[in-house]
């Protein structure tokens, strides 16, 4: 058995040091590039404007609509999505222009944007392609000439 010398041990030092130098490296370039960290765009500018939302939601919360939202499966890799809108007094809410933003709550990047059809009696319907399973937020904006603009968010899970 040789002898442990002074340069073993400064090679022992610098190969430990430098395997934890390139994983830490490693990781903080996987973490950066998978996640941005920001839920929304913008946040500090959405932040000052809060007081708009207040009062949009305040007159959202007058009018008294609702929204009932399904997820489900349509092929192996598509989903369908329904949204139902109800006025105060529980009547279907028809001729709207609706649009459903479909959000990833951990990847932005397979954030998307579809116009909702109406298929009558109140409930709006799109089939979306490629959808990956798991959690999805559905944000859907409905617009009224009469009325303020509508907005609901609800999360559901795709299998």
């Amino acid at each position: 058995m040789s002898e442990l010398k002074a340069w073993h041990v400064g090679v022992m030092f610098a190969a430990f040091f430098g395997i934890t130098i390139a994983v830490n490296i490693v990781l903080s370039v996987y973490a950066i590039s998978t996640f941005s960290g920001e839920d929304v765009s913008s946040p500090y500018l959405r932040g000052l404007a809060y007081n708009k939302t207040l009062a949009a939601r305040s007159a959202q919360a007058q009018v008294g609509w609702r929204a009932a939202v399904s997820a489900q499966r349509s092929g192996e890799h598509d989903a369908v999505i329904e949204v139902t809108l109800l006025d105060s007094k529980g009547q279907a809410l028809s001729q709207l222009t609706a649009e459903l933003t479909l959000r990833r709550p951990t990847d932005a990047r397979l954030d998307r944007v579809e116009k909702l059809v109406s298929i009558g009696n109140g409930t709006y319907r799109v089939t979306l392609k490629d959808v990956t399973a798991g959690q999805w937020d559905v944000v859907v904006r409905a617009q009224s000439a009469t009325h303020a603009d509508f907005e609901a968010q609800r999360r559901v899970v795709l299998p």
